[in-house]
Formats: C-alpha cells, structure tokens, sequence
C-alpha cells in the first residue's frame, strides 16, 4: 500500500516531535535528578522516556489535527494561552498518568494507593512540578518555535539557510507555475476587504495540500495568486507538476459546498507554466530572503496571463511539455505560436485536460 506525500510529512512530523520529546523526558533525571544511586536514576530515566513519548505524541497530534487547522483563526494572544493551557495539562496528566500505572504495574498497588505513593505526591507537593513544566514547556516550545518559522520562511527555507545552500549564487533548473484566481477584482469588491483576505486564506489553505501532496515548493503569494517551484526532478517525475494543478482543481471541488455557504461562489482560477534554468540565491539585508532570478519566472507568469486572451485554465509552454512524460490520462492541446509581452521571439503554447 503506497503512502501518499502529504501522510509521509505528517507522519514525518509525529516522529520528529515525538522521538525529541522522548530523548529530551529521557535526559531530565540526568541533569536534574540528585539521587547518587545509580539504579534510582536509571529508574528514573526509564520514567522520563516514557513520559517524554507520551507527552511528545499527544502534543504533534494536538499541532497537526487541531491547532494548525482551527487556531490559524485565533488571535494569536487566544492561540497561545490556549496551546499553553494545552501543553500543561497534557505534561501533567502524562506524568502523573505514568508515575500512577508503573506503581501498578511494578509494585502491585491499586490505582488509588498507586496516586498516594510517594512517588506521585512529592511531584505534586514540591517544586519538582514547576521544574518539570518549566523544562517540557521550553523544549516543546522550542521545537513549535523553529516549525513555525520554518513554516513562515517556506518549505527547506530555513534547511537552506542554515545549510548555506544559497549562500552564494547557484544556477538550477526549475518548473514554475503561476496560479491566480479568476475575477479578484470582482470578488473584492463583492466581499469587502476583510471578508476577501477571510476567502484568500481559505482558498490558499484548501489548496496546499494538493502542493504538497506533488512535491512543489510554495515560493510566494502575491495578492491573489501562488507561485509554485519545483526541482527539475520533483517537477518532471509523472508530470507532478502538472497533476498539482488537476489535484487543486479536485480539492476545491471536494470543498464547494463550503464556498457557497460561506462566500456564495466556487473559486475559478487559472494557471500558467514554464520550465528552465533560474540563478537562486540569498538578497536583503534586514530581510534576508531565497529569491529565483530568470526569464524562466517572468515567461510563466506572461504565460498565466495568457489564459485569459485564448480562454484555457491551464497553459504550458513547449519546453516544459517536451521535457514532460505526459500520462494517458493528461491531453495537451496546441495554442499555436504567441508573442508573449515583453518577448521578442514567440513561444508556442500548450492547453492540457483531463482524458473524458
């Protein structure tokens, strides 16, 4: 049974926070603990560990399936006294829990004598309580804090910067795909500010698991339009980046009911293509950033605009699509030879759909 990309990531994600939360629980009575006796400290260590699981698992669920989809509404004052109230529950109950069953297990003590061991009631009565949150609270907070700017800065960003990949300028080739909504104006003027920005963040929030899902990087949001990169390898393989666009398109359509509630329309958009080498490399200095620099990111773009003027949703240039192997189930569809704005020489353009 194939995993698709986005279950990997997440699952990725589980394992990362949980198997940090478990070596960090593992190492608290090491550095902590002022027992002498090394079978004490041993005993403790196996307790931090499973505590450090428990703790880690429920935690990067909670994120996944809970905070990231519903807190993105919250104020983020709300957002984080409601995560924090979170977190010190789930460290609290996760030990006592623990400390509780392995009386049980271990010392065959019912569970109410198990809760009025000494174990339990020194953690609640002294201040080894406050010393365990204090250090669960940073770590897991730690952990959130490096997701979240990775997450601000883009996919790999913060990888790269730490890497020093582009650091100094480097020439790759790459797939982009310009996607913008149809009607913006319309719609803006329709909704009002507030309620347009509300639209756009669904609508972007809607659509980047199907981006995910084909390996393409999030470059930027520009207004009402995405701009997605990917790698010449990620982007070609099985035409990923082409099956992003129908994997969207599929999204939004699982989710129209939703749009017609809320706004009282379905989002169209329309997207263009282009394949080719780029310079990628760092700019800014107070705000540092990976940018890519070409004719390869100005040639997608002219190419979106083009869809309006031959009435297509999609379009591609032929050097992509050469490079492409085209699935039976994709049909592409010559627009002829257009001059593109800003071009000298004419670009031949392709449409593609869905085999009926």
């Amino acid at each position: 049974m194939s995993i698709t990309t986005s279950a990997r990531r997440k699952l990725e994600m589980v394992a990362s926070v949980t198997v940090a939360c478990t070596i960090s629980g593992f190492l608290y009575p090491y550095f902590f603990q002022t027992q002498p006796s090394t079978a004490y400290l041993w005993h403790a260590m196996f307790n931090g560990l499973t505590i450090g699981f428990v703790i880690g698992l429920a935690i990067s669920v909670a994120e996944l399936w809970y905070f990231q989809r519903h807190g993105r509404r919250l104020r983020f004052s709300v957002y984080l006294t409601v995560q924090t109230l979170f977190y010190i529950a789930v460290i609290n109950v996760s030990l006592i829990g623990v400390m509780t069953f392995h009386m049980v297990l271990f010392h065959d003590n019912t569970f109410p004598q198990a809760f009025q061991s000494y174990e339990v009631q020194r953690y609640l009565q002294s201040n080894e309580s406050f010393k365990v949150n204090a250090y669960a609270l940073i770590v897991i907070f730690s952990m959130n804090f490096l997701r979240q700017i990775n997450r601000m800065l883009g996919q790999n960003a913060l990888l790269n910067f730490i890497t020093g990949k582009y650091h100094k300028p480097v020439e790759e080739e790459r797939v982009f795909m310009f996607l913008d909504l149809k009607d913006s104006t319309g719609i803006a003027e329709r909704l009002g500010h507030k309620r347009y920005h509300q639209f756009l963040d669904d609508f972007f929030f809607d659509i980047t698991p199907s981006i995910v899902e084909s390996r393409g990087e999030i470059y930027q949001y520009v207004g009402d339009e995405v701009v997605v990169t990917w790698t010449r390898q990620r982007g070609l393989h099985r035409a990923e980046c082409i099956s992003c666009y129908f994997r969207i398109a599929a999204a939004i359509a699982r989710v129209s009911d939703r749009y017609e509630r809320r706004y009282g329309f379905i989002p169209t958009f329309k997207a263009g293509y282009h394949y080719g080498q780029v310079t990628t490399g760092l700019i800014g200095d107070i705000k540092r950033d990976i940018v890519f620099h070409g004719d390869t990111v100005n040639t997608a773009s002219r190419i979106r605009s083009e869809c309006s003027v031959v009435n297509r949703d999609l379009l591609l240039s032929q050097d992509l699509l050469q490079h492409l192997s085209i699935s039976s189930y994709l049909t592409p569809e010559s627009m002829g030879k257009i001059r593109l704005r800003g071009k000298e020489e004419e670009v031949e353009l392709f449409s593609i759909r869905e085999a009926a």
